[in-house]
């Protein structure tokens, strides 16, 4: 398999209550930013037990992930969402005592399986954003663009949501076509019934 590229990233808060994704503005799951590139780093438990001078158990489940998207446009309504921030015509106020919202967020890979082309949906029910950092420079003598990332936590799901049981942390699926592809990853970001 080869990963030829990113597309349709897509986010959902959680409701209220948090036992489903919120309702949909217009029926259409929200877009993330224009996403660059993405890093995702599991961390997993490694714990291990001996008895009788040999290994007894062994235990390497899922504790959490870190998720850092580089994004082209920190767009301040976006990001405000994303980080529970005040946004007041058109001004933006972080606060300590901001609390961020747990979302849904996935993706569609395109990639190359024995020469025919697939599109593989990854998809994170549970997904706490604490912070966007930049770098930023001065422009030379040739203009070089420069981005901002989002980070973010992954964590598992501590009871059922969504149709998705306590436990989930994540969900994974290749289609054939880009169209079956983003059917199935609004489905996972829309309010269940």
């Amino acid at each position: 398999m080869a990963r030829i590229g990113f597309k349709k990233a897509k986010y959902n808060k959680h409701n209220s209550d948090n036992t489903k994704f919120a309702a949909l503005t217009g029926n259409k799951v929200p877009d993330f930013e224009k996403v660059v590139d993405e890093k995702f780093t599991p961390n997993y438990a490694n714990a291990e037990l001996y008895a009788n001078d040999a290994k007894a158990e062994h235990d390497d489940s899922f504790i959490d992930g870190d998720l850092t998207i580089t994004i082209a446009d920190d767009n301040d309504e976006f990001v405000s969402t994303i980080l529970g921030q005040t946004i007041n015509d058109g001004e933006v106020t972080g606060n300590e005592e901001d609390k961020a919202p747990e979302v849904g967020y996935g993706h569609i890979i395109p990639k190359v399986v024995s020469g025919v082309r697939k599109y593989k949906v990854e998809f994170f029910p549970r997904v706490v954003f604490s912070k966007v950092t930049g770098d930023n420079k001065t422009k030379g003598a040739n203009v070089e663009f420069s981005t901002s990332s989002v980070e973010g936590k992954v964590m598992r799901l501590e009871s059922a949501f969504n149709g998705l049981a306590a436990g989930d942390w994540t969900k994974y699926k290749t289609f054939d076509t880009l169209a079956e592809a983003e059917t199935y990853l609004d489905g996972l970001l829309t309010p269940s019934a």
